[in-house]
């Protein structure tokens, strides 16, 4: 079973066909419903639903440009269009098909049928999700691993850029880790990893948020539509958390527990400025709390 429930965007200016789609699931998942290809290109981008079922005839933007858009946005590009038309016309099919949707229900709606149908590729949506999931988890601590983060943070600055929001970047490395495996073995190394990812999980309580494990003894958090002093509240959170764990750490400089050095750096969204520049202002500021006597939070510029 999903983790929530599965969602189901239609994109229709006739409202009959969300009442019909909203009364054939009744409740089983969540659907919404736009007019507008236009406005249905941002609501995909602010809910990212599992499927999107898109009318053709459209007064603003039709079907066709609407999907041309959905798979230029990679945030949008692999949620799967159904398109649903009274256009039964073989070219329109092959047409819809080869812009990338994966079916093609014509009108007027037969609601046996459309719930077959829509509820097969909400199955093989979730399936592929799994799979996907399971590729993006940190083997040891997990949470999510470098190809996760890579992902996702490129994914939210493309957002935070069209919706003029502010993206910040916490960079986190375990105090002496080097130290501390050579002391403590790698076993408990293996176990002081997993205490740190589940301590910074524990403070990161928002869905948008994502922790990764950056590389090692490196970790990162992401958190969307987060100014910079919020930032630096949420990383003295986690800097005091770990350091509260009292995981003794015998060859430690900073104490004799474990404690962890972060640098934080947000982008506002009207900036001009990619990912690799986040990550080195975040990256930097963690050095800087490194060389000023590690455990401690850092900001960009300081």
């Amino acid at each position: 079973m999903p983790d929530k429930m599965q969602s189901v965007l239609v994109i229709d200016d006739d409202p009959i066909v969300l009442d019909i789609v909203k009364t054939i699931f009744n409740g089983e998942i969540q659907i919404e419903g736009v007019s507008g290809g236009k406005e249905g290109i941002e609501v995909a981008c602010a809910t990212m639903p599992d499927l999107i079922l898109l009318d053709v005839r459209m007064p603003d933007i039709d079907g066709y440009e609407t999907i041309k858009r959905l798979k230029d946005m990679p945030e949008t590009a692999d949620i799967p269009v159904v398109f649903l038309t009274a256009r039964t016309e073989t070219q329109d099919e092959f047409t819809g098909l080869d812009l990338g949707a994966i079916d093609y229900i014509s009108k007027p709606i037969i609601p046996q049928i459309v719930k077959v149908r829509i509820n097969n590729h909400l199955t093989q949506k979730m399936q592929r999700d799994q799979l996907s999931n399971m590729s993006m988890i940190d083997g040891l601590t997990g949470i999510a691993n470098r190809r996760r983060f890579d992902d996702f943070l490129d994914q939210e600055i493309r957002r935070a850029a069209r919706n003029d929001y502010t993206v910040s970047l916490l960079m986190l490395d375990i105090d002496n880790f080097k130290n501390y495996n050579d002391t403590h073995g790698h076993q408990a190394g293996d176990d002081c990893l997993k205490m740190v990812a589940a301590e910074i999980q524990n403070h990161s309580r928002r869905p948008s948020d994502l922790v990764a494990r950056f590389g090692g003894e490196e970790f990162a958090v992401i958190l969307p539509d987060t100014a910079l002093e919020p930032a630096m509240d949420l990383a003295e959170k986690i800097r005091s958390g770990i350091s509260a764990l009292g995981i003794q750490h015998a060859s430690g400089e900073a104490a004799n527990h474990v404690t962890i050095s972060i640098g934080v750096a947000a982008l506002d969204g009207k900036s001009v400025i990619d990912v690799t520049t986040l990550i080195a202002a975040a990256d930097k500021a963690l050095f800087g709390a490194k060389n000023a006597g590690r455990n401690r939070v850092l900001k960009a510029g300081d």
